[in-house]
C-alpha cells in the first residue's frame, strides 16, 4: 500500500507541473517581442504591472512604451529586457534583448508552477 501511495504521489506531481509547464508560452529563435506581445494577448495573458518593480526605463525607451507589463529593462550592453504576464495562476517573464527591436531571448516561470 506505502508503494502504492507513493508511486501515485510522484505521478500527481508530475503531472500537476507537467500541466503548469504546458502553459508556459515558447517563441521562435529571435521572436520579435511585438510579435510576442500580440500572440500572448491574443491567448489570453494579461500583462502584469509591477508598481514597485523600481527603475524600470529611461525617459522615453521605446521598449517600455505602452508595455504595463515592462519589469527592468537595462540601459547598457545587450539592453535586456523582462517583461512579466499571467494566466490562470500562471505567472511567466518573457526576457529579450536589443533596443530597437527587441527579440525574445527566453521564457521562464515566475510563479504558479509548482
Amino acid at each position: 500500500m506505502k508503494a502504492l501511495f507513493s508511486a501515485t504521489a510522484v505521478f500527481l506531481a508530475v503531472s500537476l507541473c507537467s500541466s503548469a509547464l504546458a502553459q508556459v508560452p515558447s517563441f521562435p529563435k529571435d521572436e520579435p517581442y511585438a510579435k510576442a506581445r500580440k500572440v500572448l494577448l491574443k491567448k489570453g495573458w494579461k500583462p502584469v504591472h509591477e508598481p514597485e518593480a523600481g527603475f524600470v526605463c529611461q525617459k522615453d525607451d521605446p521598449r517600455c512604451k505602452d508595455r504595463p507589463e515592462t519589469v527592468a529593462c537595462a540601459g547598457t550592453g545587450n539592453a535586456n529586457c523582462i517583461f512579466r504576464w499571467k494566466r490562470k495562476g500562471v505567472v511567466v517573464d518573457v526576457n529579450t534583448v536589443g533596443e530597437t527591436q527587441p527579440v525574445v531571448t527566453e521564457v521562464t516561470c515566475h510563479a504558479g508552477c509548482n
